[in-house]
């Protein structure tokens, strides 16, 4: 009886602890977001808030149960800004990036919907996120001219979804956002997230195994020779074939 007593104290501990560190991470992030203003237009990157926010995006992938399995680190530039170009197939997506790509900081351009969640907003407000207006062409040339400022006065490399939004298939890319990358002569790292949209149907029960292959960085040479349309498709061609390429070796297990 003893031994089994000491047994569900020692549970109940574990259990305690794990709580009070869960309690303790959301009290330290809720303060440390209250310090950003929601008024104050941010020009410069921190790496405190940076690294206070991959932290928060370690902390939503380990919640997440994900196993994350990355190839063609090596070959990302990190010595320099660059433009990140990926699919999107769900929100994990830049928490996974931004985790993964920790030694550089990325300020993702954004649907507004996105700068209304909570805390997350004032982070991304601080992280230098931009909101695009997909339905205002006017706006969205704008967020695309800020972009290219943070690449040329080497504030923070940019990341993109060309999509637009996110979706179970592979949709068309929007060319005009590769304009980053062609009037900054910056790299472009094409990356594939594989994975990412079964974490909802997973979570809790199941842990989910998700992919972020970076597979070519496109140098800035290529705009003597192709435009923006052309290095889009080009882009979407080699994502559209790496995921093909995984569901033709799942389907032949």
């Amino acid at each position: 009886m003893n031994a089994i007593r000491f047994f569900l104290i020692i549970i109940a501990c574990i259990i305690g602890l794990v709580l009070v560190f869960h309690i303790l991470l959301w009290l330290f992030m809720i303060f440390v977001c209250l310090t950003i203003s929601l008024k104050k237009e941010y020009t410069k990157p921190s790496k405190f808030y940076n690294w206070v926010f991959v932290l928060w995006y370690r902390y939503m992938m380990i919640a997440g149960r994900l196993r994350v399995h990355v190839s063609g680190y090596e070959k990302v530039p990190l010595a320099q800004r660059f433009l990140l170009v990926s699919n999107h197939c769900s929100k994990f997506d830049n928490f996974i990036q931004c985790a993964v790509l920790k030694k550089t900081q990325l300020a993702y351009v954004s649907k507004p919907e996105n700068f209304k969640i909570p805390i997350g907003r004032r982070f991304m407000r601080r992280g230098l996120y931009l909101p695009i207006a997909r339905d205002n062409a006017r706006e969205g040339l704008k967020t695309i001219l800020k972009a290219i400022e943070y690449i040329n006065t080497d504030k923070v490399s940019v990341g993109i979804f060309p999509e637009g939004s996110r979706g179970v298939e592979l949709q068309e890319f929007k060319p005009g956002s590769f304009k980053i990358a062609e009037k900054t002569r910056c790299p472009v790292v094409v990356c594939c997230m594989k994975g990412t949209g079964n974490i909802h149907v997973n979570w809790p029960w199941k842990k989910t195994d998700v992919y972020m292959d970076i597979l070519e960085v496109i140098e800035p040479s290529v705009w003597d020779k192709k435009n923006t349309v052309e290095v889009s498709q080009y882009a979407h061609d080699i994502i559209y074939n790496d995921i093909n390429k995984k569901t033709n070796i799942e389907n032949m297990g």
